[in-house]
Order: C-alpha cells, then structure tokens, then sequence
C-alpha cells in the first residue's frame, strides 16, 4: 500500500501515486484499490469516455483505460483494461477521477492552476490550451510557490470564506512551454503517457501543503495586447461555473442535487473572490511581460 495527501486527504492506494506527496501510513481519507467495478454508463463525457450518476456514486469508463467508481467521497476502485500503464491509468484517475471525490466531499473542483501570492492563492482559469499551466510554471520559476496545476480545490465555507486546498507537486506542459517558462529541457523530463506530447515536471521543492484564501480569479484569453479586466460577479460566475469540473465533464447530464451544489459553489466564489479577465497574445516570449504585469496587479 501506498500513502499519499492531496488536497487536505490522506489517501491509501494499491496503485503507485509518485507524482503525490508521501505520508507515513496513516488512517486514510480515501482509499484506491483495484477491484470489479459492476455499473453501465448513462452518457458520454467530452474526453471521449462515458459516466454514470447515482447518489453516492460516479462512474467513469475510458475504452483505453478502463473503468472507475466513486463511492461518497471515500473510495475509489479501478478496474483497468489488461496490460494498460499506470501511467495512462492514473492520468484520468488523478484528474476527472478525483474531481468526483472533491465534489462528493463538499468541495469545488476546477479546472485551473493556482499559485501562491502574498499570503494568498492566485487562480488561473480558461480553457484548454489558454497557457494556465504555463503561466503557474512562469511564477514557479521566479521562486514563487505552486498551490495546484489543472485540477484545484476550493473548500467554500460556512463563513462565506474560499480555500485552496493543495494539489500535488506536478505541472503539466508542452515542450515549448517547458523550456519558455522554466528554462529545462523538455527531453529530460518524463512524457505524462507514452506518445503523449505533455511532459511532467516535479515541482516539489516550491510547493504549498497549507491550504491558503483564494485571493484572486484570472480568466485567460486571447487578445492583440496585455491587459487586465475586472469582470463583474455574474461574468466571473460564467466562467467559474464552465471551468467547474462538474459543469466540463458531465454538462446537461450534471442535474438535481449534484448541479445545485456545484451552482452554489461557484456562485459563492463569484461572489467572493474578485476576478478579472487577463488577455493577451499567444506568444511564450511575452510570459515575463505577462508575469510581470500579475505581479503589479496583486501589489
């Protein structure tokens, strides 16, 4: 058995989790292990999958991966495809996968990056290929501290606070990206999949276990200059609410109790983390200038 923590849990896994943060072995939160996973999907996802909904449960199944279940924010059992990597098994599993633990459990997923800013967590959002990851990699460079790439964790309270809860100490970039924001070789690192473009790069030694206020949304977008919008609440309310995990994976198909938490959740944020929309060409050579640009905004 393996122990790990992520986003404020302990996790125990029969499955090798290296690109998360090992504990000594502990009571767990939630546990993974490989077994039979008996369910039928209702619908298909964007990613090419196919999922089911029931109370309690989320199941996921990718024809080259193979199947999941999500047991109430507790369990996760994997059933993988013969002789496919645990690469390829624990690319869904610690993505789409754990989102529907962290929703389960109360929390909002989302579809971002975050960094560590003056006491508080700096979130990224926008959609695929926006440069989230590469904009987190350009500050974790310049010696700021990594919160989370991809998947991010909010725990929006009772007391109309929004956390971040940690990630793991991974980011996620093309090779250009790699070398434009961190400077390394992108042939040095290990592909995230095999025949999969994106590499993996360990960002342990700057990396946040506390969890931290959300102080800030970003929404990127592309634009002909550099430039900083506020975006009104029921804006950032469009946009939080499409990077929502829940929202990308599920669609129409999110409905009753689980649409209503996850509506509240993001309206919470909209409502308490003032967000603005940053534009800017898509051009690796402007990430000084852009990193540049944040910094002066959060002084």
């Amino acid at each position: 058995m393996y122990y790990h923590c992520a986003y404020g849990l302990t996790i125990r896994s029969s499955i090798p989790l290296p690109e998360v943060v090992a504990v000594p072995e502990t009571e767990p939160d939630v546990i993974i292990r490989v077994g039979q996973v008996n369910r039928f999907p209702s619908g298909p996802i964007s990613t090419g999958g196919y999922y089911c909904i029931t109370p309690g449960e989320t199941f996921f199944y990718w024809d080259r991966v193979g199947a999941f279940l999500v047991r109430k924010g507790q369990e996760i059992i994997v059933e993988p495809l013969l002789e496919v990597s645990e690469d390829l098994i624990r690319l869904p599993l610690l993505g789409m996968v754990f989102s529907a633990v962290l929703q389960q459990r109360g929390m909002l997923a989302l579809h971002a990056s975050a960094i560590a800013l003056h006491g508080g967590a700096v979130a990224f959002l926008g959609h695929k290929g926006q440069g989230k990851s590469t904009i987190a990699a350009t500050f974790y460079a310049r010696g700021y501290t990594l919160v989370g790439d991809d998947l991010v964790a909010v725990d929006v309270n009772d007391l109309g606070h929004s956390m971040v809860l940690p990630g793991f100490p991974q980011l996620k970039l093309m090779p250009e990206a790699v070398t434009a924001a961190l400077g390394d070789d992108p042939m040095q690192l290990r592909q995230l999949v095999s025949g999969y473009e994106k590499r993996a790069r360990i960002a342990t030694a700057g990396f946040s276990l506390a969890p931290l206020p959300l102080k800030r949304i970003y929404v990127l977008e592309e634009g002909e200059a550099l430039a900083i919008e506020s975006l009104k609440p029921q804006d950032a309310l469009l946009h939080v609410l499409g990077q929502s995990y829940p929202a990308r994976i599920f669609g129409q198909g999110l409905q009753g109790q689980e649409a209503a938490s996850n509506f509240t959740q993001c309206a919470g944020v909209a409502t308490q983390v003032p967000a603005f929309r940053l534009k800017r060409p898509k051009s690796l050579t402007l990430l000084p200038a852009t990193v540049q640009l944040l910094e002066e905004h959060n002084k």
